[in-house]
Protein backbone atom coordinates (compact mmCIF):
# COMPACT_ATOMS: atom_id res chain seq x y z
CA UNK A 1 0.00 0.00 0.00
CA UNK A 2 1.39 3.40 -0.97
CA UNK A 3 2.00 6.18 1.55
CA UNK A 4 -0.63 8.26 -0.28
CA UNK A 5 -3.33 5.61 0.15
CA UNK A 6 -2.38 5.06 3.80
CA UNK A 7 -2.63 8.78 4.44
CA UNK A 8 -6.00 8.96 2.69
CA UNK A 9 -7.35 6.04 4.74
CA UNK A 10 -6.51 7.93 7.94
CA UNK A 11 -8.62 10.95 6.99
CA UNK A 12 -12.29 11.55 7.76
CA UNK A 13 -14.40 10.81 4.69
CA UNK A 14 -16.31 13.71 3.17
CA UNK A 15 -19.62 11.91 3.82
CA UNK A 16 -18.85 11.87 7.54
CA UNK A 17 -17.99 15.57 7.80
CA UNK A 18 -20.00 18.25 9.58
CA UNK A 19 -20.38 19.91 6.18
CA UNK A 20 -22.06 16.93 4.55
CA UNK A 21 -24.30 16.52 7.59
CA UNK A 22 -25.41 20.13 7.11
CA UNK A 23 -26.16 19.42 3.44
CA UNK A 24 -28.25 16.38 4.32
CA UNK A 25 -30.28 18.31 6.89
CA UNK A 26 -30.99 21.07 4.37
CA UNK A 27 -32.38 18.58 1.85
CA UNK A 28 -34.68 16.96 4.39
CA UNK A 29 -32.68 14.16 5.98
CA UNK A 30 -31.95 13.63 9.68
CA UNK A 31 -28.55 12.81 11.16
CA UNK A 32 -27.81 10.34 13.95
CA UNK A 33 -24.40 10.29 15.62
CA UNK A 34 -21.26 12.40 15.57
CA UNK A 35 -18.93 13.14 12.63
CA UNK A 36 -17.14 9.92 11.73
CA UNK A 37 -20.11 7.75 12.77
CA UNK A 38 -23.09 9.56 11.23
CA UNK A 39 -26.13 7.70 9.93
CA UNK A 40 -28.39 9.65 7.56
CA UNK A 41 -32.05 8.75 7.57
CA UNK A 42 -35.34 9.92 6.11
CA UNK A 43 -38.69 8.99 7.63
CA UNK A 44 -41.65 8.21 5.39
CA UNK A 45 -44.71 7.78 7.57
CA UNK A 46 -44.09 4.86 9.93
CA UNK A 47 -40.97 3.66 8.07
CA UNK A 48 -37.43 4.93 7.60
CA UNK A 49 -34.74 4.66 4.92
CA UNK A 50 -31.14 5.04 6.08
CA UNK A 51 -27.58 5.40 4.74
CA UNK A 52 -24.43 4.65 6.72
CA UNK A 53 -21.66 5.95 4.48
CA UNK A 54 -17.89 5.69 4.90
CA UNK A 55 -17.87 5.64 8.70
CA UNK A 56 -14.55 5.21 10.51
CA UNK A 57 -15.63 1.65 11.19
CA UNK A 58 -18.84 -0.33 10.67
CA UNK A 59 -20.44 -0.66 14.11
CA UNK A 60 -22.74 -3.67 13.71
CA UNK A 61 -24.31 -3.35 17.16
CA UNK A 62 -25.16 0.30 16.59
CA UNK A 63 -26.64 -0.45 13.17
CA UNK A 64 -28.90 -3.13 14.63
CA UNK A 65 -30.07 -0.83 17.44
CA UNK A 66 -30.70 2.01 15.00
CA UNK A 67 -32.72 -0.20 12.63
CA UNK A 68 -34.87 -1.54 15.45
CA UNK A 69 -35.48 1.90 16.98
CA UNK A 70 -36.35 3.63 13.69
CA UNK A 71 -38.06 0.64 12.03
CA UNK A 72 -35.97 1.01 8.90
CA UNK A 73 -37.36 -0.31 5.65
CA UNK A 74 -33.94 -0.15 3.97
CA UNK A 75 -30.48 0.49 5.41
CA UNK A 76 -27.55 0.96 3.04
CA UNK A 77 -24.10 0.22 4.44
CA UNK A 78 -21.20 1.76 2.52
CA UNK A 79 -17.97 0.81 4.32
CA UNK A 80 -14.92 3.03 4.30
CA UNK A 81 -11.47 1.84 3.27
CA UNK A 82 -10.65 0.62 6.79
CA UNK A 83 -13.54 -1.82 7.12
CA UNK A 84 -15.77 -4.31 5.34
CA UNK A 85 -19.31 -5.56 5.90
CA UNK A 86 -20.52 -8.96 4.71
CA UNK A 87 -24.19 -8.99 5.73
CA UNK A 88 -27.13 -8.12 3.48
CA UNK A 89 -27.45 -7.89 -0.29
CA UNK A 90 -24.75 -6.44 -2.54
CA UNK A 91 -26.25 -3.51 -4.46
CA UNK A 92 -25.18 -0.54 -6.56
CA UNK A 93 -23.60 2.23 -4.47
CA UNK A 94 -24.80 5.73 -3.61
CA UNK A 95 -21.35 7.17 -2.92
CA UNK A 96 -18.72 6.62 -5.61
CA UNK A 97 -17.29 3.10 -5.38
CA UNK A 98 -13.83 3.96 -6.72
CA UNK A 99 -11.77 7.09 -6.61
CA UNK A 100 -8.34 8.30 -7.66
CA UNK A 101 -5.88 10.38 -5.68
CA UNK A 102 -3.19 12.96 -6.37
CA UNK A 103 -0.39 13.71 -3.90
CA UNK A 104 -0.42 17.46 -3.30
CA UNK A 105 2.47 17.26 -0.82
CA UNK A 106 4.94 17.15 -3.73
CA UNK A 107 6.34 20.29 -5.31
CA UNK A 108 4.39 22.12 -8.01
CA UNK A 109 7.08 21.14 -10.52
CA UNK A 110 6.86 17.45 -9.61
CA UNK A 111 3.08 17.59 -9.71
CA UNK A 112 3.04 19.02 -13.23
CA UNK A 113 5.71 16.58 -14.42
CA UNK A 114 3.61 13.63 -13.21
CA UNK A 115 0.80 14.38 -15.67
CA UNK A 116 0.58 12.75 -19.10
CA UNK A 117 2.16 14.51 -22.07
CA UNK A 118 -1.29 15.37 -23.48
CA UNK A 119 -2.50 16.85 -20.19
CA UNK A 120 0.67 18.93 -19.82
CA UNK A 121 0.26 20.18 -23.40
CA UNK A 122 -3.37 21.19 -22.82
CA UNK A 123 -2.43 23.18 -19.72
CA UNK A 124 0.58 24.85 -21.32
CA UNK A 125 -1.31 25.69 -24.51
CA UNK A 126 -4.22 27.20 -22.59
CA UNK A 127 -1.91 29.31 -20.43
CA UNK A 128 0.14 30.54 -23.40
CA UNK A 129 -2.85 31.52 -25.53
CA UNK A 130 -4.46 33.27 -22.54
CA UNK A 131 -7.93 32.51 -23.89
CA UNK A 132 -9.34 31.65 -20.48
CA UNK A 133 -9.32 33.47 -17.17
CA UNK A 134 -9.78 31.28 -14.10
CA UNK A 135 -11.40 32.80 -11.02
CA UNK A 136 -11.20 30.76 -7.82
CA UNK A 137 -13.67 31.76 -5.12
CA UNK A 138 -14.07 30.33 -1.58
CA UNK A 139 -17.65 29.09 -1.26
CA UNK A 140 -18.68 31.58 1.49
CA UNK A 141 -17.60 34.45 -0.80
CA UNK A 142 -19.46 33.47 -3.98
CA UNK A 143 -21.47 36.41 -5.30
CA UNK A 144 -24.83 36.32 -7.07
CA UNK A 145 -23.31 36.65 -10.55
CA UNK A 146 -20.90 33.76 -9.99
CA UNK A 147 -23.64 31.55 -8.59
CA UNK A 148 -25.89 32.38 -11.55
CA UNK A 149 -23.06 31.52 -13.95
CA UNK A 150 -22.48 28.20 -12.20
CA UNK A 151 -26.13 27.18 -12.45
CA UNK A 152 -26.34 28.36 -16.07
CA UNK A 153 -23.38 26.15 -16.95
CA UNK A 154 -25.02 23.22 -15.17
CA UNK A 155 -28.29 23.74 -17.06
CA UNK A 156 -26.53 23.99 -20.45
CA UNK A 157 -24.38 20.93 -19.74
CA UNK A 158 -27.35 18.88 -18.52
CA UNK A 159 -29.40 19.70 -21.62
CA UNK A 160 -26.53 19.05 -24.05
CA UNK A 161 -25.60 15.74 -22.40
CA UNK A 162 -29.26 14.75 -22.04
CA UNK A 163 -28.83 13.94 -18.35
CA UNK A 164 -30.79 15.04 -15.29
CA UNK A 165 -27.67 16.36 -13.60
CA UNK A 166 -27.57 17.61 -10.03
CA UNK A 167 -30.66 18.56 -8.08
CA UNK A 168 -30.81 22.35 -7.60
CA UNK A 169 -31.75 21.95 -3.94
CA UNK A 170 -28.69 19.76 -3.38
CA UNK A 171 -26.29 22.18 -5.08
CA UNK A 172 -27.73 25.11 -3.12
CA UNK A 173 -27.22 23.14 0.09
CA UNK A 174 -23.64 22.26 -0.84
CA UNK A 175 -22.71 25.83 -1.75
CA UNK A 176 -24.06 27.15 1.55
CA UNK A 177 -22.69 24.41 3.84
CA UNK A 178 -18.98 24.01 3.13
CA UNK A 179 -16.19 26.17 4.51
CA UNK A 180 -13.74 28.68 3.09
CA UNK A 181 -11.22 26.06 1.96
CA UNK A 182 -13.86 24.68 -0.44
CA UNK A 183 -13.75 26.52 -3.73
CA UNK A 184 -15.71 27.24 -6.90
CA UNK A 185 -13.45 27.65 -9.94
CA UNK A 186 -14.93 29.41 -12.97
CA UNK A 187 -13.35 29.71 -16.44
CA UNK A 188 -14.24 32.87 -18.39
CA UNK A 189 -13.48 33.63 -22.04
CA UNK A 190 -12.11 36.97 -23.24
CA UNK A 191 -15.64 38.40 -23.33
CA UNK A 192 -16.12 37.42 -19.68
CA UNK A 193 -18.63 34.67 -20.49
CA UNK A 194 -18.42 31.60 -18.22
CA UNK A 195 -17.28 28.55 -20.22
CA UNK A 196 -16.56 26.07 -17.44
CA UNK A 197 -16.89 25.44 -13.72
CA UNK A 198 -15.37 23.09 -11.16
CA UNK A 199 -16.64 22.74 -7.59
CA UNK A 200 -14.11 21.50 -5.03
CA UNK A 201 -15.16 20.41 -1.52
CA UNK A 202 -12.56 20.14 1.24
CA UNK A 203 -12.53 18.22 4.50
CA UNK A 204 -9.64 17.07 6.68
CA UNK A 205 -7.00 18.37 4.22
CA UNK A 206 -8.51 16.39 1.34
CA UNK A 207 -9.92 18.40 -1.56
CA UNK A 208 -12.53 16.53 -3.59
CA UNK A 209 -13.56 17.06 -7.21
CA UNK A 210 -17.33 17.27 -6.71
CA UNK A 211 -18.99 18.72 -9.83
CA UNK A 212 -17.73 20.05 -13.16
CA UNK A 213 -19.41 21.49 -16.25
CA UNK A 214 -18.09 23.01 -19.47
CA UNK A 215 -19.62 24.37 -22.66
CA UNK A 216 -18.52 23.10 -26.07
CA UNK A 217 -16.43 26.26 -26.38
CA UNK A 218 -14.92 25.53 -22.99
CA UNK A 219 -13.95 22.02 -24.07
CA UNK A 220 -12.25 23.37 -27.20
CA UNK A 221 -10.22 25.75 -25.01
CA UNK A 222 -9.23 22.94 -22.58
CA UNK A 223 -11.24 24.49 -19.76
CA UNK A 224 -11.74 21.19 -17.87
CA UNK A 225 -7.99 20.53 -17.79
CA UNK A 226 -7.01 24.06 -16.81
CA UNK A 227 -9.73 24.21 -14.15
CA UNK A 228 -8.56 20.94 -12.63
CA UNK A 229 -4.93 22.03 -12.55
CA UNK A 230 -5.84 25.37 -10.97
CA UNK A 231 -8.02 23.54 -8.44
CA UNK A 232 -5.04 21.41 -7.41
CA UNK A 233 -2.80 24.45 -6.97
CA UNK A 234 -5.46 26.30 -4.97
CA UNK A 235 -6.11 23.26 -2.77
CA UNK A 236 -2.38 22.93 -2.16
CA UNK A 237 -2.15 26.61 -1.21
CA UNK A 238 -5.12 26.16 1.15
CA UNK A 239 -3.35 23.38 3.04
CA UNK A 240 -4.69 20.22 1.41
CA UNK A 241 -2.15 17.47 0.79
CA UNK A 242 -4.49 15.10 -1.11
CA UNK A 243 -6.64 15.76 -4.17
CA UNK A 244 -9.50 13.26 -4.50
CA UNK A 245 -10.98 12.93 -7.99
CA UNK A 246 -14.26 11.79 -6.44
CA UNK A 247 -15.17 8.78 -8.56
CA UNK A 248 -14.06 6.90 -11.67
CA UNK A 249 -15.39 4.03 -13.78
CA UNK A 250 -15.81 0.84 -11.76
CA UNK A 251 -15.99 -2.45 -13.71
CA UNK A 252 -17.85 -4.02 -10.77
CA UNK A 253 -20.88 -1.90 -11.72
CA UNK A 254 -20.76 -1.63 -15.54
CA UNK A 255 -24.42 -0.65 -15.95
CA UNK A 256 -24.23 2.14 -13.41
CA UNK A 257 -20.95 3.58 -14.69
CA UNK A 258 -21.32 2.96 -18.43
CA UNK A 259 -21.19 6.71 -19.21
CA UNK A 260 -18.15 7.35 -17.00
CA UNK A 261 -15.41 5.89 -19.21
CA UNK A 262 -14.62 9.13 -21.08
CA UNK A 263 -14.63 11.04 -17.80
CA UNK A 264 -12.31 8.43 -16.28
CA UNK A 265 -9.92 8.73 -19.24
CA UNK A 266 -9.77 12.49 -18.67
CA UNK A 267 -8.87 12.00 -15.00
CA UNK A 268 -6.28 9.36 -15.92
CA UNK A 269 -4.32 12.08 -17.72
CA UNK A 270 -3.34 13.46 -14.30
CA UNK A 271 -1.77 10.09 -13.41
CA UNK A 272 -3.67 9.48 -10.15
CA UNK A 273 -3.56 6.49 -7.82
CA UNK A 274 -6.84 4.55 -8.09
CA UNK A 275 -8.52 2.77 -5.17
CA UNK A 276 -11.73 0.76 -4.70
CA UNK A 277 -14.15 0.87 -1.79
CA UNK A 278 -15.76 -2.31 -0.39
CA UNK A 279 -19.16 -3.25 -1.87
CA UNK A 280 -22.33 -1.48 -0.74
CA UNK A 281 -24.70 -3.68 1.26
CA UNK A 282 -28.47 -3.42 1.69
CA UNK A 283 -30.28 -4.54 4.84
CA UNK A 284 -34.07 -4.93 4.61
CA UNK A 285 -36.44 -4.18 7.47
CA UNK A 286 -35.34 -4.27 11.09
Amino acid sequence: MSDLVSKFKSRQDLHQSIYHASVMRKIGWSVDGKPGTQIYYHTLGPLTVAKYQRANKVDTERINEFRKHHKTLTTYIEPGLNSTYDKGFTVEPFAHSTTSLINLAQSEKSLFSSFSQKTRYNITHSLKTNTLNIKSVPLPKINKQQKTGFFALHAEWSKRKNVIGYNRELLDAVLSSFGGDSTLHLAYDQKNNPQGALLILTNDSVSTYYAAFSTTVGYSLYAPTLLTYQAMLTAKDNGSDIFDFGGTYDPRYPRMYKKWQGFTKFKAGFNPTTIQYPPTKLLLFW
